[in-house]
């Protein structure tokens, strides 16, 4: 039974109390007035059959007829006793009850608001424990990435060794995808954001990739300081510079990236303006119109991570979007991030 079902039947069957309660109460107020109004005064037989004058044959003499008027005074005075009385314990009773029913519905009122409160901490725990999950499950898959690519590096490995390892990676990378699908919601109340330095961020990605790319970084402006999480700001470079490397051309050595940092106006607000460019293969228009959705990119990727990133990027009030004036087969890709400055979002 639903809740407004419930609500409606209560509400009808209070009603109907009322309404029983409210006839009985007229019914004794007339007996204690002796006074009736149509159409109950044909409840008089009923309610005071001393005073039906049709029944049995009238009084013979002045002193009979004086008995009988007295018997009924008497009578009536009795009965308007008993009526005020009943009246008066039955709005008693009445008052009690009412009073009952608004303690248990007070009752009621305070154990929802008890459950609503535990459901709403259960529900931010286990969206602590999807965000804690999905975020574990992805920066493993990350670092085995890199792991893997540092791995293919290696000249010396002989095939048998090196079938064994792809062999266990693979392994890693599917267990880790069952882990990650547990959960794709982050709680964003659980992220700490801070003044982050942009430039100190670029350096250590250049320290950090540097044997597997090569950077090259458009100093057009000194970069801002924003307002941020570090750890995820930095987890979604990455992943753009993932890609990069993941996505190179087969004759490049290692992946050519480079990024710049510009501050934007857009709709009366200041953003600073990250780009990120590579010279890899590239993507066609359908594939940069899919990329940062879930479950809709290429058959080769460009979908969890940039998934991944545009979530990130949302989180902190920015955008996200492909540079089509530099993205096309062949000739690399371009990724735009617009965050606010530090002054927009304090």
């Amino acid at each position: 039974m639903t809740r407004s079902l419930r609500s409606t039947l209560d509400i009808s069957r209070y009603l109907l109390m009322l309404i029983t309660a409210v006839f009985i109460w007229l019914l004794l107020g007339m007996v204690y007035l002796d006074s009736f109004i149509t159409p109950f005064d044909r409840l008089i037989p009923w309610l005071m059959p001393w005073k039906d004058s049709s029944s049995g044959a009238g009084p013979s003499s002045v002193e009979g007829f004086l008995s009988v008027m007295q018997l009924q005074l008497d009578g009536s005075r009795r009965v308007a006793e008993y009526s005020f009385i009943t009246m008066i314990v039955s709005f008693a009773l009445f008052c009690v009850y009412l009073t009952f029913i608004y303690q248990q519905k007070q009752g009621r009122a305070r154990e929802n608001e008890l459950l609503l409160l535990k459901n709403q901490e259960i529900a931010r725990r286990n969206e602590f424990i999807r965000y804690i999950t999905a975020t574990i499950g992805h920066e493993f898959k990350n670092n085995l990435g890199r792991i893997k690519r540092r791995l293919d590096l290696l000249r010396d490995l002989t095939p048998e060794v090196k079938a064994r390892l792809d062999d266990n990676m693979e392994k890693l990378f599917a267990d880790i995808d069952i882990f990650k699908k547990i959960s794709d919601e982050r709680e964003t109340v659980l992220i700490s954001f801070e003044k982050v330095d942009l430039k100190k961020i670029f350096i250590d990605l250049t320290r950090q990739y540097g044997d597997v790319a090569a950077f090259v970084y458009e100093d057009t402006s000194p970069a801002p300081a924003i307002f941020a999480s570090p750890a995820l700001l930095k987890t979604v470079f990455e992943n753009l510079i993932d890609n990069s490397i993941k996505y190179k051309k087969p004759d490049q050595e290692r992946a050519l990236i480079s990024f710049s940092c510009s501050e934007d106006i857009d709709s009366n607000r200041r953003y600073v303006t990250l780009s990120f460019r590579d010279q890899g293969i590239g993507m066609d228009e359908q594939s940069a119109d899919r990329c940062f959705y879930k479950s809709r990119a290429s058959a080769g990727g460009w979908g969890q991570g940039l998934y991944f990133a545009k979530y990130v990027v949302g989180l902190h009030a920015g955008k996200i979007k492909v540079g089509k004036e530099h993205t096309a087969p062949g000739a690399g890709t371009e990724i735009i991030i617009n965050l606010p400055l530090v002054e927009e979002t304090a």
